[in-house]
């Protein structure tokens, strides 16, 4: 199994070396970098990589985490908040959770009117994994879902909700996790026992390392 790794992009620039994903322009990254500021932390020692979730290692999920926050009086974290998501609530709340650690200096009353930002990329290394697909027309049929769109990580919205689980050497999906949203909670747990229905398989012939998880949008069918 690939090894994971977490590149924190923006906080720790100036403090630590650190990883960039491929999948991100570097000219954004400089620019959340530099937003970041460093150089009011108390120590860099203050600041550090967050530790990425057991959960998110055995899914294999990544994503981009930006997450907006201020400096309070006391040098604290203050009105955290996810402004954008990387599609996984797991990942998120970990970025918030290392980000609310971090300590600044005292007293900076300029840094408590202003937003700061910080970017996470939770990121994968090596090469992409060949992931379980769908066996067509292998999902019991549905009034209420009109299929799977594997790799469609958009959020849970009223379209489709957003799963991720792990596959059994019978092509049988279990430790079927939702992610919620937009959609109605009915929905959630309705698109879990959906997916339960469907038969994944791995293309024996394709090259390349195998896994067992899978993820993607179970799709709600439209009036």
């Amino acid at each position: 199994m690939n090894k994971k790794r977490i590149a924190l992009v923006a906080a720790l620039a100036a403090l630590l070396a650190w990883t960039v994903s491929s999948r991100v322009p570097q000219s954004h990254n400089r620019v959340l970098a530099n937003a970041f500021p460093a150089g009011l932390l108390l120590s860099p020692a203050s600041c550090t990589t967050p530790e990425w979730p057991r959960e998110a290692r055995r899914y294999e999920v990544d994503g981009i985490t930006v997450v907006h926050f201020q400096i309070g009086a006391d040098g604290t974290i203050g009105n955290a908040n996810v402004a954008k998501s990387s599609s996984w609530q797991l990942l998120d709340d970990a970025a918030l959770r290392s980000l609310l650690k971090c300590k600044f200096k005292p007293d900076l009353d300029e840094a408590e009117r202003t937003v700061y930002p910080i970017q996470f990329v939770w990121t994968l290394s090596g090469p992409a994994m060949i992931r379980p697909a769908l066996v067509p027309d292998s999902c019991a049929q549905s009034g209420k879902f009109g299929g799977f769109e594997g790799y469609n990580r958009a959020a849970t919205s009223a379209d489709g909700v957003l799963v991720r689980f792990l596959v059994d050497p019978a092509g049988t999906p279990f430790g079927i996790r939702t992610e919620g949203g937009a959609g109605s909670s009915a929905a959630v747990v309705e698109a879990a026992q959906f997916i339960s229905t469907c038969k994944f398989a791995v293309d024996a012939n394709l090259p390349g390392e195998k896994t067992d998880t899978a993820f993607g949008r179970v799709m709600v069918r439209t009036p």
